[in-house]
């Protein structure tokens, strides 16, 4: 039996959700140079990879087998990467196979958005016939700058996230929009193209709209002008408070800023996240955001590991982090008092 071993990485890669080779290479006992080398044909993957690889794809009944090769040396949390990355990739694949078929089978529903509650009978009836529920995986791209504003989408499950490129060559985050908002308020002042990237954070559902219907609503009047326009200052606010705190404030209360917005978005205590993202978001490097993070454990709020984080004390995130999330939290939850 022959194999294409490229596309089964890339399986991996994707059911995992891992940003780059590079993040998966770790999890395979693989350094950078390595994966670098067998991508451009120089070396061979080497055995117990391929093994990894497909264990993780579901061929469980190599795992004695790839358990046994291990070296001896740190053994047992070779074992736990081994078996974190099996279980990563499963959730992975099972999630796609839930997220699509949700989105296939389900109609909208108007309650999944916020800002699509108030809506009366008919102007619902109007608007639900322009919504399609789409899967989304996490670290999929939705847009880049300069990309033409043709879709919007009202997260349901999903979280999306908007980054803009700094001076010096990274990224940091702008916004974070779940079942409360929308991706797309450009449209809504006469924009059309993107002037941020926007990928998804946590894979889930959203309903797509297309930009021409939300015009067309726009210039009608009614409920979807005025949530959509309340909704554009929430967005606005959010964008100031969050370029503020990424100025102003330490590593460690924006990782706390971070974490309760996005517990606030996925109603979990626990999800999958991968360094390089929330390092991202928050405009620093990699290394220095597992030591906050590591600092931010100490303290008992959270367990943190490869690719996954847990919320245990909640209050003790709220002990730590700036006064930025309360101002974004109440915007928010202010436009849903009227």
């Amino acid at each position: 039996m022959t194999f294409d071993w490229h596309a089964l990485y890339d399986d991996v890669k994707r059911f995992g959700d891992f940003g780059s080779d590079a993040q998966l290479a770790e999890y395979l006992g693989l350094t950078r140079a390595q994966i670098s080398a067998w991508r451009t044909g120089k070396s061979d993957l080497g055995t117990l990879p391929k093994l990894k690889i497909l264990d993780a794809l579901g061929h469980d009944s190599l795992r004695p087998a790839i358990l046994s090769l291990l070296p001896e040396q740190n053994r047992a949390e070779l074992e736990r990467l081994h078996i974190s990355l099996a279980e990563r990739v499963s959730r992975g694949m099972r999630a796609r196979v839930g997220a699509h078929n949700e989105a296939e089978s389900n109609r909208p529903v108007q309650g999944g958005n916020r800002l699509l509650t108030g809506a009366s009978g008919e102007e619902w009836a109007r608007i639900e016939a322009h919504l399609t529920p789409v899967s989304m995986l996490a670290g999929k791209v939705l847009y880049e700058p300069g990309d033409p504003l043709t879709l919007l989408y009202l997260p349901t499950t999903a979280v999306i996230c908007t980054t803009r490129a700094t001076n010096g060559g990274g990224h940091a985050e702008t916004a974070m929009i779940g079942r409360e908002g929308l991706l797309g308020v450009p449209v809504l002042v006469g924009a059309d193209t993107a002037a941020c990237h926007a990928v998804v954070q946590s894979g889930g559902v959203a309903y797509r709209m297309s930009a021409e219907f939300a015009v067309e609503e726009l210039a009608r009047g009614g409920y979807i002008r005025s949530v959509f326009f309340r909704y554009a200052q929430v967005m606005i606010a959010q964008m100031a408070q969050t370029a503020l705190c990424n100025r102003h404030h330490s590593v460690s209360q924006r990782f706390c800023r971070w974490l309760l917005m996005t517990l606030d978005r996925v109603d979990m205590s626990e999800f999958e996240v991968t360094q390089a993202l929330i390092a991202r978001m928050i405009g620093v490097r990699t290394a220095k955001l597992a030591e906050v993070a590591r600092q931010v454990e100490s303290t008992g709020a959270i367990r943190y590991g490869k690719g996954r984080i847990q919320v245990v004390d909640r209050a003790a995130l709220e002990r730590e982090v700036c006064g930025c999330y309360a101002v974004i939290r109440n915007e928010s939850e202010h436009l849903f008092r009227f």
